[in-house]
């Protein structure tokens, strides 16, 4: 029996990563997979620990997140870190949102860590997610990397992800240039989380001004799916999400709210992972709860004995 669950344990390794995709899983073999694992900076001890943490849910959520034990740790950081930003400034719920749901894989499990971070938090938490529904859209745009994105790619099926969410998310159907400008945030829910999964730099482009809007936290999590890719995305500072990013921070407005996307620091102690430098956080200087402290004590440094 032992063996059996040792060996089951080594093959959800070999069947299941949450950085690969779906159709890149397909693709590999079985020994394929192996030698990747094989080849991991991360020791076989903490892929085990990982797995068996996502299965039984033992410790406090933060600890499981810092030790990867839960499902996309990449979502997870964004949301419980805005969560208990918001907690801490007084506000009791935040809206997260997804721009590129596609299938709904990244929607589905939003929807089960509100669940889990709401009870970890004390916070609710409303989830929405953007998407056109019919897949990339047609573009001329040489920035949108269209030799590694064709339009009419990842479309959703949108009866079976209503069904999957069951009314635990708000799907927005249409063009971003066109849903953004009109969409808010719940008045007593402001922005604090927003996972960009659009892949083209003409629709980050559109959707990047959701981060302007008046409801947000001081510093808004943010996760950037295609900032960095294989050698078909062929990524540089000069096109997809990147190109955006920049061209956001130059955009006149920034002086105006005194605002900007950069990508974030805070795994200081932490193994690195590939998942870190994905992690932006979007910080308005100017907000009126900016200066305000969350942190609980006053840290103090005490002279030690000579």
């Amino acid at each position: 029996m032992a063996w059996e669950c040792s060996k089951n344990l080594l093959l959800s390794f070999f069947y299941s990563g949450s950085n690969i995709r779906a159709e890149e899983e397909i693709s590999m073999t079985a020994i394929d997979r192996l030698i990747g694992l094989a080849s991991r900076p991360v020791p076989m001890r903490t892929l085990i620990l990982r797995r068996l943490l996502k299965s039984w849910r033992i410790g406090s959520f933060e600890a499981r997140l810092r030790a990867e034990g839960v499902v996309r740790p990449h979502y997870a950081w964004p949301v419980y870190f805005a969560a208990c930003e918001a907690k801490a400034l007084g506000h009791k719920a935040i809206t997260v949102a997804e721009f590129g749901v596609a299938g709904g894989n990244g929607l589905a499990c939003l929807c089960e860590l509100k669940k889990e971070i709401e009870k970890a938090v004390g916070i609710e938490i409303l989830v929405v997610g953007f998407d056109s529904g019919s897949g990339l859209p047609v573009s001329s745009d040489p920035r949108d990397i269209l030799y590694s994105w064709p339009p009419g790619s990842f479309v959703m099926n949108r009866p079976a992800l209503e069904a999957r969410i069951g009314g635990r998310a708000q799907l927005v159907i249409g063009n971003v240039s066109e849903t953004v400008s009109g969409w808010q945030p719940n008045p007593k829910a402001p922005l604090g989380a927003v996972m960009f999964d659009l892949d083209y730099y003409t629709s980050t482009m559109s959707a990047l001004p959701v981060l302007t809007k008046e409801n947000v936290l001081p510093r808004v999590w943010c996760y950037l799916d295609d900032i960095c890719g294989g050698h078909e995305e062929a990524m540089t500072d000069f096109v997809g999400e990147r190109a955006a990013i920049s061209e956001f921070n130059l955009s006149p407005q920034r002086k105006e709210l005194n605002d900007n996307i950069a990508l974030a620091y805070p795994f200081k102690w932490l193994q690195s992972q590939p998942w870190h430098q994905h992690i932006y956080i979007y910080h308005r200087i100017n907000h009126p709860q900016y200066n305000a402290c969350i942190t609980k004590d006053r840290a103090q440094l005490q002279l030690e004995s000579g």
